[in-house]
């Protein structure tokens, strides 16, 4: 694969790859303020000449990764794109999960089953926000939250449906509503099936979301002596809901990204 080539005392350049349910995001980080992103359907990932086209992208522009990567949800299509991306680079690659040196302590049941993204989320929020609690919502094709106190462990968390998979629900488990995309409607009450629909599910979502983290700060205040609890949104849907509820002051739809990439830098020695 023909590329720029990395100069010789130029950071490493690191290849970051995002599998969720629905897209792939890959990130070339070279040291710039952020990094250069490309996205395909994850269905698409595992294809090599699909993920030839949208690497080349990349690489054709910013350089040969020297090191990569990937945080998936989809653990078939994350094995795949692997094979692929060792083949394609000639490079190990890292696979984000609980086995690896973490920036912070995380007690949970069944640490296998606690998701690649939700670690690379604490450990950017972590980052982001040492010394303090935070709680970390990802409003993606779910909803979930994660909380760290402020001494860096983890205190638990909530996973709920995300609003397409609302909208869908109703749709399919129902014999007359439709699916209805959701956006944020022009009030509070419709005046159509549709209108119910998404004022339903968008403004349920933002206040059950910004609900919940009143509830959480206000427990992890009297429970755990926080003076300040932190909260940052991502997720394929944060800028649409979090940027209605005042108690998010952080959206970053690549904090994911950015964790994987956290983990990759730490875990590389």
């Amino acid at each position: 694969m023909q590329s720029v080539q990395n100069e010789p005392n130029a950071p490493i350049v690191r290849l970051v790859v995002d599998i969720g349910n629905t897209t792939t995001s890959l990130a070339l980080f070279t040291g710039a303020p952020e990094p250069a992103v490309e996205s395909m359907p994850s269905d698409r990932f595992a294809d090599p000449a699909s993920l030839r086209e949208v690497a080349g992208k990349l690489t054709h522009n910013y350089g040969l990764p020297q090191a990569i990567a990937v945080c998936s949800v989809v653990p078939a299509v994350a094995a795949a794109g692997s094979v692929l991306l060792q083949s394609l680079f000639s490079l190990p690659v890292m696979t984000i999960g609980s086995t690896l040196r973490l920036p912070f302590r995380l007690e949970y049941d069944m640490l296998h089953t606690f998701g690649a993204d939700r670690i690379a989320l604490c450990a950017w929020s972590r980052n982001l926000f040492e010394g303090r609690a935070v709680i970390a919502v990802d409003i993606g094709t779910a909803i979930t939250f994660d909380v760290l106190d402020s001494a860096g462990t983890y205190r638990g968390g909530l996973i709920m449906p995300g609003i397409d998979m609302m909208a869908g629900a109703l749709h399919s488990r129902t014999a007359q509503l439709p699916l209805v995309d959701i956006r944020k409607p022009e009030g509070l009450l419709g005046l159509s099936t549709g209108e119910c629909i998404r004022s339903g599910i968008y403004w349920g979502a933002v206040r059950q979301i910004g609900g919940l983290i009143e509830v959480i700060s206000a427990q992890l205040m009297s429970e755990s002596g926080e003076s300040s609890v932190e909260v940052i949104a991502t997720g394929g849907n944060s800028r649409l809901i979090a940027s209605e509820i005042g108690t998010i002051p952080v959206i970053d739809e690549l904090a994911v990204i950015r964790g994987s990439d956290l983990l990759l830098r730490m875990n590389m020695q």
